[in-house]
């Protein structure tokens, strides 16, 4: 089938428009143009071939992990501080509440489920190939089960087979009339797996017949990426090895940093200090920096990325990803030297000063922002290197140190400077080897997988995996949009399995669907 993209462009952007938030959604009738009745497989082909629509995830989740630095002085740091009290503060402190939807993944991921409807309701019935049909049909149960992973992941309670009854997502279909309440756990992670078997009888192939990887579509490979995510997730190692396994069967290349990685020609030159100790300092970006994701024409570079399953990114729209203190350390455990630097992960995408492009107080606040493409996206697909690590964990928790630390080291020799590279890294024991595997996991799939990682982690039996996470930072008001800096610094602290491992859900979609929509329970 051929993407007819141009053709239906004025659809979809009526429709694109019609679903801007998903409280317009879900209690507005749309255009006459949203209703527009599919004729063949390739109007839809073209539907779900819009990338567009689909590649950007909002990274509300994870501003409330321990990858993310916030401590007091980040408000002084510039004019009003670094943090809005209204749209980031409330997800950094686990607040009960947000008023605003910016940020948020419930506002992000419902409008891409209307459109996995229309695929997952029509497909069937269009003219067409009887394959392609089908596929596409299960294309749209790939992209609902895609997208109401990410809602549950975000803004759920971890099920575990014990709490059905918590709430859980609003179960949508085309139908305007349908109710926008909450269904309950159980059923939301039953509609999600159903989903997923359906989204596994695809028969497309990563790679296209132009012999270049399809990373923009669902496809058999990142269908079984995506489902070996899923049953890590629910705690199922077994079932997520053996998808991980499938993936890797189809596409296993994992691009080398060594050659693949260099520093854009594109730098920062920022005068600092000037009524103290007065520096030049240069800002230096990593090569991905010039495929900003916001221009269209860069798409076509992200998806021949090596490595990559499925092109999804990470969104921030305040264009500072800012990495904890915690997490920068991490890059100095196991690296050649003790040097970060020698972690090609931290060399490229751990930019050294990235504050001075904001925060012009003197002294100067200087700390690292993560990037990848320019200052707003960090990739979050399902990706070679993290089914690398699926496998190496169920290993490690099968007491298989060796074969767990194999592959640890295959990944670490595409990420590590060659030139420092002299040993391999080894487990004194099944509890070390553990512990090895989540750091590096860590260090790999830096802030876009952490709060799946610790949802999941403090949710099992193994006690070594539990995570507490403090902060210390101002109160704040969101009515006011306030900072409270005059009442001094608090202590802020999420326990393992705390209620706000549910993100709240913004008040302006719980308004609009008037009442419908429950809010989470803190």
């Amino acid at each position: 089938m051929k993407l007819k993209n141009i053709a239906i462009y004025t659809l979809m952007l009526a429709m694109a428009t019609s679903f801007v938030a998903c409280d317009e959604w879900l209690s507005k009738e749309p255009s006459k143009s949203t209703k527009k009745t599919l004729e063949n497989t390739e109007q839809l082909d073209a539907l779900l071939g819009n990338f567009q629509t689909f590649y950007q995830e909002q990274c509300s989740h994870v501003y409330g992990t321990d990858d993310w630095g916030i401590w007091p002085e980040f408000h002084g740091a510039k004019s009003g501080g670094v943090y809005n009290a209204t749209t980031q503060l409330p997800y950094l402190l686990w607040g009960d509440e947000v008023d605003d939807a910016r940020y948020s993944v419930w506002q992000k991921e419902y409008p891409k489920i209307y459109y996995a409807n229309v695929a997952i309701e029509q497909a069937m019935s269009l003219q067409g190939l009887e394959e392609d049909k089908a596929n596409l049909k299960a294309e749209g149960h790939f992209l609902r089960a895609y997208s109401m992973f990410q809602l549950a992941v975000a803004h759920t309670l971890y099920y575990t087979g014990d709490n059905g009854d918590e709430l859980g997502l609003s179960l949508q279909t085309t139908n305007f009339e349908d109710s926008s309440a909450r269904a309950n756990l159980a059923d939301t992670w039953a509609a999600i797996d159903a989903d997923l078997q359906e989204a596994l009888k695809i028969t497309v192939a990563l790679k296209g017949a132009n012999g270049k990887n399809r990373t923009w579509r669902a496809t058999t490979a990142s269908v079984n990426a995506f489902a070996a995510r899923y049953y890590l997730y629910r705690g199922d190692l077994a079932q997520a090895k053996s998808y991980a396994e499938k993936a890797l069967a189809e596409y296993s290349t994992l691009g080398d940093y060594n050659t693949t990685m260099s520093f854009s020609k594109t730098t920062l030159s920022k005068v600092i200090n000037s009524s103290t100790n007065e520096e030049t300092v240069t800002v230096y970006y990593p090569s991905t920096y010039n495929t900003r994701l916001a221009t269209v024409a860069n798409f076509g570079k992200w998806f021949e990325t090596e490595g990559i399953y499925l092109s999804r990114d990470c969104y921030h729209a305040s264009w500072w990803f800012v990495p904890s203190k915690e997490l920068v350390d991490t890059y100095a455990i196991d690296v050649p030297g003790d040097d970060k630097q020698n972690d090609l992960r931290f060399r490229y995408f751990f930019v050294e000063d990235f504050s001075l492009r904001t925060c012009s107080v003197d002294p100067a606040f200087r700390w690292y922002g993560v990037m990848m493409h320019e200052m707003e996206s960090i990739d979050a697909g399902p990706s070679v290197a993290e089914m690398m690590l699926i496998k190496a964990e169920y290993e490690a928790r099968e007491g298989n140190k060796d074969t767990a630390m194999s592959i640890l080291n295959t990944l670490r020799k595409a990420r590590i400077d060659a030139s420092v590279y002299t040993a391999n890294m080894t487990a004194s024991s099944k509890d070390d080897a553990i512990k090895k595997v989540l750091q590096e996991r860590r260090r790999e799939l830096f802030m876009t997988m952490r709060w799946y990682d610790m949802k999941r982690l403090n949710a099992n039996d193994y006690a070594a995996d539990d995570i507490t996470v403090t902060r210390q930072y101002y109160d704040y008001n969101a009515a006011s949009g306030s900072v409270l800096a005059d009442q001094g610094v608090k202590t802020f602290t999420l326990e393992p399995n705390s209620r706000h491992y549910a993100i709240p859900i913004p008040k302006t979609e719980i308004a609009n669907s008037k009442g419908a929509i429950q809010q989470n329970v803190y």
